[in-house]
């Protein structure tokens, strides 16, 4: 049998899932700039521009309005990441152009990154259940960014090499991106992201012609 069509959603839901989004983006900016415990529910009333009340609707409380943002951040941040099909074919110019696109995310958007340090330098010794938020959301990056590795290493690691590559490199590209985004906010005019991030795919493709053979030759 065909697939029943997608039903059209109501003007009522459509409100609804706008006013959510409006509620995340302006407890996200909120957050990321003055904390959890600095970020009241009155403060994302009043820049949110809706009623406490709808807040309250959406989010049970100021801890599952942290969750979802944390979520959806990781997710937004992860969606702008190209993916495969998307790519040039050739091997090293895949790599260059994945790790250019992650660069422009931290310069355009850092609100992911800012929010997850933020957070978890904050609540990390008072509150457990944020931290395990923060770790969700890192778990999310890291599976995300494996996945893109093992596809960009495919041409020059043999098949059983590729998972372990991916998951050491998807490591390494957080790593590189939390220092990295400190760097940037403490001394922003000495910090280069880009050169980060080459230096980071020459390392990349260096390693994995070491370690591997190229499965075509």
């Amino acid at each position: 049998p065909m697939p029943e069509p997608a039903r059209k959603r109501t003007r009522r839901e459509e409100q609804g899932i706008e006013s959510r989004r409006r509620i995340l983006n302006a407890a996200g900016s909120l957050m990321a700039r003055h904390g959890f415990a600095g970020t009241s529910i009155a403060a994302v009333r009043k820049k949110s521009g809706l009623p406490s009340g709808s807040i309250y609707w959406h989010f049970e409380n100021k801890e599952a309005l942290l969750g979802a943002v944390v979520e959806d951040a990781a997710r937004r941040w992860l969606d702008e990441l190209p993916g495969p099909a998307s790519l040039p074919p050739e091997p090293e110019k895949r790599v260059e152009a994945l790790l250019d696109a992650a660069t422009r995310s931290l310069e355009e958007r850092p609100e992911f990154l800012r929010l997850i340090l933020v957070i978890s330098l904050e609540r990390r010794e008072v509150d457990k259940a944020s931290v395990a938020i923060v770790r969700r959301a890192r778990s999310m990056a890291r599976k995300r960014l494996s996945e893109i590795m093992r596809d960009l290493l495919a041409p020059f690691a043999k098949t059983h090499d590729q998972e372990e590559l991916a998951q050491r490199f998807a490591d390494f590209t957080l790593l590189v991106a939390d220092g990295a985004f400190i760097a940037h906010h403490i001394e922003p005019d000495e910090t280069d992201l880009r050169a980060s991030f080459d230096l980071m795919r020459r390392a990349l493709i260096a390693f994995a012609r070491e370690n591997s053979t190229r499965i075509d030759s």
